[in-house]
């Protein structure tokens, strides 16, 4: 199985695929999964990944699946660590 070249991080593609369609604010979706909108905001902006209890608060949110948001996370963290290995 190949990875894609330039993953998204999880966040992005939450603001992009999901937020932004549904005109939904971040302040909107924080109230909805019951985080706080600095946690929200974060993810977001590539600060923090996929928990498992996140991914089971985004699915439900969202009406996608938990593993939507873990295989996201999980591929972006094999890219980040492919590109370190190059690097060094």
């Amino acid at each position: 199985m190949r990875l894609p070249k330039n993953p998204f991080h999880p966040g992005e593609i939450l603001l992009e695929e999901f937020l932004e369609p549904a005109g939904m604010t971040q302040t909107a979706l924080a109230e909805k999964l019951g985080w706080t909108r600095t946690r929200l905001n974060e993810l977001i902006k590539g600060k923090r990944g996929i928990t498992a209890d996140a991914a089971l608060d985004l699915a439900k949110a969202l009406h996608t699946t938990p593993k939507l948001w873990m295989n996201l996370q999980a591929t972006w963290e094999l890219a980040q660590a492919a590109k370190r290995r190059r690097v060094a």
